[in-house]
């Protein structure tokens, strides 16, 4: 398998108001680039569990938690690849003997993504490098970009993007590359849009985008930066892993952390009832026909502890709690409004927040309550 995320694409900052993550804390969180996993560990939980069924993504966020065990900040964001570093073979030599066999065969096996910086490496990654170095330049030269991510307010970002960023050339091209085949081709997989009926996906992310480029404010939106640049000019204003103020706390905490690679509902089988509180579930349910993305939420329920919250988003197919279970799971409606408006990610459509209810007894037991709408919407999905 080959790593199809080497960072991820949602912001931590949504999923750490949403989930309030503290102390007494065991949660289960999908592992993809390990960002915000690591996000999420920097809050000091009991327990975290990363899990992923690709194993090259697990090996990836393995790689990437001996990096922060083993090296000096300065070392770590050079290996990496958030800073420039001639050293990373080097590098990769002293911390090979701490990995486990199975990582350690993988990475001797791709030398290449180590020596490029592992933060690019993967998929979707590429796809914007493609992005940034064949279509962005037909378009718009570096001292727009410049201008663009030094706008100081939303007024000045609204003004640059009507007066300046918004041609007809980048709505052509942005709507041909961000179209589903070549989404789906170079960026993501086709799979992934086996259930979304969404004809004009350009369209909708194009409306997203100018959300995030003239709503949100751009100067510390390190998403926008790296497609557009592909680095991270200030570090204390990437994500919260790369931080320098947070590295301490990170290497500290970062033993806490557990690599299971399995299916979702295949590790949560294996926990007893009530072992986990919170969840971080990236956009798993995206992909699952909805009698899957029930079963899932049963197990999930089974396992939940008192307070547990489980956060998710969606691309293009809304996810609601499913009749049986309305009873049992109800939403946050406001907070995960507000949430998926300030996030910094544009691409995603919908931000649900739930919370689960301790099941007295099996949890998947029909409740034939009132229908609950847990999704939410983004508010900046319409065509331009």
């Amino acid at each position: 398998m080959r790593i199809q995320y080497a960072q991820c694409w949602e912001d931590p900052r949504a999923l750490e108001e949403g989930l309030s993550v503290g102390p007494g804390d065991d949660v289960v969180s999908i592992a993809s680039g390990g960002d915000n996993t690591f996000a999420l560990l920097l809050k000091g939980p009991r327990s975290l569990t990363a899990v992923d069924w690709n194993d090259a993504q697990i090996h990836l966020v393995e790689l990437k938690m001996r990096a922060i065990e083993n090296l000096g900040y300065e070392e770590f964001a050079g290996f990496v690849g958030a800073r420039p570093s001639r050293d990373r073979s080097k590098l990769y030599k002293a911390i090979r003997g701490t990995l486990s066999e199975a990582a350690r065969i993988y990475w001797d096996a791709n030398p290449a993504p180590v020596a490029r910086g592992i933060i690019h490496c993967g998929k979707f990654e590429n796809y914007f490098r493609i992005f940034r170095r064949s279509v962005l330049p037909l378009v718009h030269g570096r001292r727009t970009v410049r201008r663009l991510l030094s706008a100081s307010s939303a007024g000045e970002q609204l003004e640059f993007y009507n007066r300046t960023w918004n041609s007809g050339r980048w709505r052509m091209l942005f709507r041909v590359f961000f179209g589903k085949f070549l989404l789906g081709h170079l960026g993501r997989d086709p799979s992934y849009f086996r259930y979304v009926t969404l004809d004009k996906v350009a369209d909708t992310l194009s409306g997203r985008a100018r959300h995030a480029l003239t709503e949100i404010p751009i100067r510390d939106n390190y998403f926008i930066e790296y497609i557009l640049t592909g680095k991270y000019g200030r570090l204390e204003s990437a994500p919260p892993w790369l931080r320098p103020s947070n590295f301490e706390a990170l290497k500290r905490n970062v033993g806490r952390l557990k690599l299971v690679r399995a299916g979702l509902d295949e590790y949560l089988g294996t926990l007893p009832d009530g072992a986990v509180s919170k969840f971080n579930l990236s956009d798993i349910f995206e992909y699952m026909p909805e009698a899957e993305v029930e079963a899932s939420l049963r197990e999930i329920g089974r396992v939940s502890g008192p307070g547990a919250k489980l956060v998710f988003w969606t691309l293009f197919i809304p996810r609601t709690v499913p009749r049986a279970l309305a009873g049992r799971i109800t939403p946050s409606h406001e907070l995960a409004e507000r949430l998926l408006f300030e996030a910094r990610a544009f691409f995603y459509g919908g931000f649900c927040l739930w919370n689960v209810l301790p099941a007295k007894g099996r949890f998947d037991t029909v409740h034939p309550a009132e229908y609950h709408d847990g999704g939410v919407s983004s508010p900046a999905v319409e065509p331009e």
